[in-house]
């Protein structure tokens, strides 16, 4: 007898959005000439937020851009949202689901170009065959998947039940996971029930367990369930280093994003 999917979380799928897959524009630009140029001369900020709810604002200057996962001050462009659900629909391609956009509206050059920067993340993000048929796009891939994945545990935790009841049962602790050979390809989440953050650059304290993947092709092939886990384990291609059950744990919470973003 098969059972019904759980439903998804509208409240904590529009954080994934905002505070998990909003932060990888910063690599991309950072990673990506391509995505890089368009915001070459930029200096601006565009803040897309819930109306009575969360936000998150992308801050621009000379090809680079820094994510603040509330709504700053003295934005050029405000994109408002009416619900949590309508942000949904936008990121998910809906054509109608339209933001509002209460400031900035005359900026059409840098609207034009934040959608054609978010339209080459999306490519990157989903793996269309355009960008998985170089090296380069294939490390970008790898990159932002697992940026996307480490950021997005918290509002899974905060706001999903089934991960919620996958953190329950598995050991408190701070995970941190990272690619080598890769320069700001470290994430980390911090399980405390109630109390759950997480990260993107170097952890808070020492993590209690370290799963590492040798090196991009290594995180590619695993991020994308292209590879035999433990057989790479067996290889020392992935190391895990410390408390494993609580790895196992998060690893298993990770696929529920899968539901959310795919």
């Amino acid at each position: 007898m098969s059972h019904a999917p759980t439903p998804l979380n509208a409240q904590g799928h529009a954080r994934l959005y905002l505070h998990a897959v909003l932060p990888c524009f910063v690599d991309l630009l950072a990673q990506d000439p391509e995505a890089r140029q368009v915001a070459a001369t930029w200096e601006a900020r565009i803040v897309l937020r819930i109306a009575g709810g969360p936000a998150a604002t992308l801050t621009f200057s000379k090809g680079t851009v820094a994510h603040a996962p509330e709504a700053l001050p003295r934005a050029d462009v405000t994109l408002l949202f009416l619900t949590a659900g309508h942000l949904n629909a936008f990121f998910a391609g809906n054509a109608v689901a339209v933001p509002l956009p209460i400031w900035g509206a005359w900026h059409i050059g840098l609207l034009a170009g934040f959608s054609k920067i978010a339209d080459r993340m999306e490519a990157v993000l989903e793996g269309e065959d355009r960008v998985l048929e170089t090296p380069e796009g294939r490390r970008l891939h790898a990159r932002l998947t697992l940026i996307a994945a480490g950021l997005g545990l918290r509002p899974l935790a905060e706001y999903d039940a089934m991960a919620q009841a996958v953190l329950k049962s598995i050991p408190e602790g701070l995970a941190e996971f990272s690619i080598g050979g890769e320069e700001n390809a470290t994430v980390w989440f911090d399980n405390r029930f109630g109390m759950w953050n997480a990260g993107w650059g170097q952890p808070p304290r020492k993590p209690d367990v370290q799963v590492k993947f040798a090196d991009i092709g290594v995180a590619y092939t695993t991020l994308r369930d292209e590879a035999d886990t433990y057989a790479e384990v067996g290889l020392c291609r992935i190391t895990v280093d410390g408390l494993v059950p609580l790895a196992d744990g998060i690893n298993l919470a990770m696929e529920r994003l899968r539901d959310y973003l795919e």
